[in-house]
């Protein structure tokens, strides 16, 4: 099959730039190659460069990169949709209908003549580009088109669903609520600002290309240059050579190489398709601790649940509401819209997504590959039935950012008293966690140990958790399928999560981790004393953990899908099925 896959950030990156989905993508890639399949990637709103005009930038064109691990990477630069989304917030209208963004992608798309393309963002792209895959052209009868739900981008151009960041968002009121949500950057200043900064980075990894320092002055006409060598001649002096000219400074070009014939997309070498061979600040009470809720005085301490309470129709809609109402359009005209996680599918059909189309289909992990080439560094720990004593090594793995409640475990930590906090060997690896260190570092004394570090590499998750109790998932949105859950599970650890979003699909209370409520920090700490006063639940839980789904099942899983779609002929292949593909991890 060839096979386009969507999504704004460079593969090459990885989760160090796009996050979990576009690592998920990374991995998803390589497994389709490896299935013969040829695979494509194409991204857009990253990548800016000058125009002719001071002030102004280049054309939007698609470009080609050289191809990585076998999968061919296109780039829509100068794109009029910026990404990462939040850039893009203050032009909501920009996200449904872009024409000249989707005659580029339509045109590469004629080029390549996919079988499937399968969305997953359209973050730096518009909700047209989907019907530019779906469009046929000579000789191409236009792509299948999927679309998987890793976040709430589509239905929210903030894409958290947190009202300013920080507020879980019930009711957008037509979009009304939208206008008030984020300081609005404007992309324009953006776009330009990206432009000069492609200008700068060029420059350093291309000296050649820099501008001469000063001009040389203006040459003297060819009579004078002749008199005056005649006379140096004349009094006994070497006729001088004429000065070299300076070089002229190599023009600065965009990224990669245009894409304007077949030949600018073909696959480097043959590959095998539909090879079917290849296969498918207080402490807790006693009284606390054993139940009872206090009322928290800080309304940003309020629980949040899984509820789902569908949106009043709204009086008036605006940009905003216009902007969620032709997403789910465009949702509704996929073959496919996959969501990685139960909740997320109830959460989007309450939304007015249409239930024959939706399936649930929980992503796949490479974890489990990386633990099985360094398997001698997730060791489990000490049993605490063999020493109940020892500290409790408990794990925080991701981003400091408000969502992924950092700050959470922080306060559930300074409700426990010394009894419990002098149990804990905590471990923090937060990306930029520079700005909330202070809060654990001022816990230090009362814990048994601290180890506080930054960022980490994902080839070093292994190492990092080998021999821990417990990693904690503290997210205070409807994190749709964290991928800090997989990692922990593919390397044999429990995890404390919140019950939010896709989190209670994975994490089993009592079986493979425990579940506090979302938001909640008596609950948290709840959970912590608990496991505490009887360590050896620890041991239970790890007793439960399976690997997440591998990556490889994952693929096969897609590919039947993508197989099924085209088998199904033209159309939306929109057949009656169950609403879940696959085992749940």
């Amino acid at each position: 099959m060839r096979i386009v896959l969507v999504n704004w950030a460079h593969l090459w990156d990885g989760a160090s730039y796009g996050g979990g989905v576009n690592g998920y993508c990374q991995a998803l890639a390589l497994e389709l190659v490896a299935r013969g399949h040829e695979v494509a990637s194409l991204c857009s709103g990253v990548t800016y460069t000058p125009g002719p005009v001071e002030g102004s930038l280049g054309p939007c064109e698609v470009r080609r990169h050289d191809d990585w691990l076998g999968v061919r990477i296109f780039e829509v630069i100068n794109s009029p949709v910026l990404a990462p989304s939040l850039l893009q917030f203050a032009d909501p209208a920009g996200e449904t209908s872009c024409p000249e963004l989707e005659a580029v992608v339509r045109a590469l798309l004629a080029q390549l003549a996919p079988d499937i393309v399968h969305f997953h963002n359209i973050e730096g792209f518009s909700a047209g580009c989907l019907d530019a895959a779906r469009e046929p052209a000579e000789g191409w009868p236009g792509a299948k088109v999927l679309y998987s739900l890793h976040n709430y981008h589509t239905i929210c151009p903030q894409v958290y669903l947190m009202h300013a960041h920080h507020e879980p968002c019930f009711d957008a009121a037509g979009g009304l609520r939208c206008a008030t949500c984020i300081e609005r950057t404007d992309p324009a200043a953006e776009k330009l600002e990206r432009a000069a900064r492609y200008v700068k980075n060029y420059q350093e990894r291309h000296p050649e290309s820099r501008t001469h320092p000063a001009p040389p002055p203006p040459a003297p006409s060819v009579a004078r240059t002749l008199l005056t060598e005649v006379k140096r001649y004349a009094k006994g002096q070497p006729v001088r050579p004429a000065p070299p000219t300076p070089p002229t400074p190599a023009p600065i070009g965009p990224p990669g190489r245009a894409v304007e014939s077949p030949r600018d997309v073909t696959h480097p070498r043959p590959v095998p398709r539909d090879d079917e061979r290849r296969g498918q600040a207080r402490s807790l009470t006693e009284k606390e601790c054993n139940g009872f809720v206090p009322r928290p005085l800080d309304p940003a301490w309020r629980p949040l649940t899984n509820e789902i309470r569908p949106e009043p129709v709204p009086r008036e809609v605006n940009d905003y509401g216009r902007r969620r109402e032709a997403m789910i359009a465009m949702l509704n005209r996929c073959d496919r819209v996959l969501a990685v996680s139960d909740f997320v599918r109830e959460k989007f059909l309450s939304m007015g997504l249409e239930g024959p189309r939706a399936r649930t289909l929980p992503i796949g992990s490479r974890i489990n590959s990386m633990v099985a080439a360094n398997r001698e560094l997730v060791f489990a720990p000490e049993p605490f039935a063999e020493n109940p004593k020892r500290p409790i090594r408990l794990f925080f793995l991701g981003y400091n950012n408000h969502y992924k409640g950092l700050h959470v475990l922080a306060d559930a930590l300074e409700l426990l008293t010394p009894e419990y906090l002098r149990r804990l060997d905590l471990f923090i690896h937060a990306h930029n966690g520079e700005s909330i260190r202070w809060r654990f570092e001022r816990l230090r004394p009362r814990l048994a140990a601290l180890t506080y570090q930054y960022a980490y590499d994902y080839s070093d998750i292994p190492w990092l958790l080998g021999g821990r109790d417990l990693v904690v998932v503290p997210s205070v949105w409807w994190d749709n399928a964290p991928q800090t859950v997989f990692e922990a599970f593919g390397c044999a650890v429990p995890v404390l999560g919140a019950e939010l979003g896709g989190i209670p699909d994975f994490v089993k209370h009592g079986h493979n981790g425990l579940l506090f409520r979302g938001n909640d920090r008596y609950d948290l700490a709840r959970r912590l004393v608990e496991c505490a006063k009887d360590p050896t639940l620890l041991d239970r839980l790890r007793a439960n953990v399976t690997p997440p789904k591998p990556i490889e099942d994952h693929a096969a899983e897609v590919e039947t899908l993508y197989r099924d779609l085209l088998s199904s002929g033209p159309g939306r292949g929109c057949s009656p099925a169950t609403h879940s593909i696959g085992a749940q991890a």
